[in-house]
């Protein structure tokens, strides 16, 4: 409404005084979190009538919008789940550091725990939520198929893609679209019940594309191992003397995907939650998430990086010829710098230290050398330091892929199960609270009321 009354000094500290040019209406705007809630513009209007023939795209009479290309200052939820400060460089799970958390040396289950269920397991609940996840059966010989359908050098996120969703109509009635009802929102126990089916499931998935593409075959999980081990058994990547994972190896997985869990409203995670929002199945949003995971300037700018890294390793002169190109502005490096992190990226440090301990398998790999060197120049270099573009934590969680022996293509596809930590942490929340569906607005400027040719 029209603001009519002088604000007390309280409520001047709390709002937005607006004063509209058009119409001389001065509006008072409430302030929370320091944010304003976009819908209180909706009371800025001005006659529809005012002369100008545009007016009518502008709609006037359904109040001020707000304009935003790409949500560059838009805040779409509240979420209580992941904070991240850009600027002190830190990254917080449901109000813990996560470094205090890797110094805690955490497990998998107990950091999934808390981001989806908002807390810290008991020892028992751990456990049981582990026999929950090993009791998970083995995926339908449908979706196995329809794997191995690809071709073995396809595309690793089109098969997980394509494996998920072979998986999701194993169960129809999990479908609201089809049973034609709500199933998820306000029903945490059936929320619950299909995070913990889906997690496993996406590790199965994961492994049985992967042992596709390399030509090997599946082995299924065990129900003696926890979820880290059990993942790296069906993905074939065992000692040869034990048959089992490498324990040194299990543990450096374990820390990357808490490090990678989640960080707070990304361009996939807001991807997840809009799809999320029209109330469908858990693996319906998190195959919109992966889409948009898949992209270069997400997720993708891994496997583009390496690329890149690929190209330079070609050459003697290579590293040195593209760093001239970036700094002349004709290429970009990609792989560096964040649009969030002013300072060094928090993970970071983890991170090194485990490329640290890789420094062995990463010598033995030249591609990996020539990535350091770049490092070593982009560090080094002003053009670099002045525009703070330091290295990207899932770049050189990357790397540590890449030590332990994972083929650079499926390096998204790997981080990606520990993402979905964080992805069903914000599905969860999201089904908790009051159905909206995203339905965003648009500022139309194409032509209006054109005549039809005779």
């Amino acid at each position: 409404m029209p603001h009519a009354e002088t604000p007390t000094k309280d409520a001047v500290s709390d709002t937005l005084s607006v004063v509209d040019n058009r119409t001389g209406q001065q509006y008072t705007i409430p302030i929370a979190h320091n944010a304003i809630d976009a819908s209180d513009f909706r009371q800025i209007k001005t006659p529809l009538d005012t002369g100008d023939p545009g007016a009518e795209a502008d709609q006037p009479e359904h109040g001020l919008r707000v304009f935003d290309p790409g949500f560059g200052n838009t805040c779409v939820s509240e979420s209580k789940v992941t904070f991240v400060d850009g600027r002190k460089g830190t990254v917080q799970y449901r109000g813990y550091s996560i470094d205090d958390i890797v110094q805690a040396k955490k497990s998998f289950a107990e950091t999934a725990h808390l981001l989806i269920w908002g807390q810290w397991p008991s020892a028992l609940e751990a456990a049981d939520l582990q026999k929950t996840w090993n009791a998970v059966p083995e995926l339908p010989q449908h979706v196995f198929d329809t794997i191995h359908a690809f071709p073995k050098n396809g595309s690793p996120l089109g098969m997980v893609i394509a494996g998920l969703s072979a998986l999701q109509s194993h169960d129809m009635d999990r479908i609201p679209a089809h049973v034609g009802k709500n199933l998820y929102l306000h029903n945490d126990t059936l929320a619950t019940e299909s995070i913990n089916y889906l997690l496993p499931s996406l590790a199965m998935v994961v492994a049985a594309a992967y042992c596709h593409s390399q030509s090997q075959a599946f082995t299924p999980p065990s129900p003696t191992l926890d979820f880290v081990d059990n993942f790296l058994l069906m993905m074939g990547h065992v000692d040869a003397s034990t048959g089992l994972p490498n324990p040194r190896y299990a543990g450096y997985v374990e820390t990357l995907w808490i490090l990678l869990a989640d960080h707070e409203m990304t361009c996939s995670t807001a991807a997840l939650l809009q799809t999320a929002s029209a109330l469908p199945d858990p693996v319906t949003a998190l195959v919109s998430a992966i889409a948009a995971l898949y992209g270069p300037l997400h997720g993708g700018a891994i496997e583009v990086a390496y690329k890149d890294i690929s190209a330079m390793a070609s050459t003697p002169d290579g590293v040195t010829r593209k760093m001239e190109a970036v700094k002349a502005g004709k290429e970009r490096l990609y792989g560096y710098g964040h649009r969030v992190y002013k300072v060094a990226d928090p993970r970071y440090k983890h991170i090194a230290r485990i490329l640290g301990e890789l420094h062995a398998e990463i010598e033995a790999d030249g591609l990996l050398r020539t990535a350091f060197q770049v490092d070593e120049i982009a560090r080094e270099d002003e053009y670099f330091k002045k525009r703070g573009l330091g290295p990207n934590a899932d770049l050189f969680a990357g790397f540590c892929w890449g030590g332990m022996g994972f083929p650079p293509e499926w390096i998204l596809v790997i981080s990606l199960i520990g993402r979905t930590q964080g992805f069903m942490a914000h599905w969860r929340e999201a089904m908790s609270g009051p159905p909206r569906i995203w339905r965003p607005g648009q500022v139309y400027t194409g032509e209006l009321n054109r005549k039809m040719e005779s």
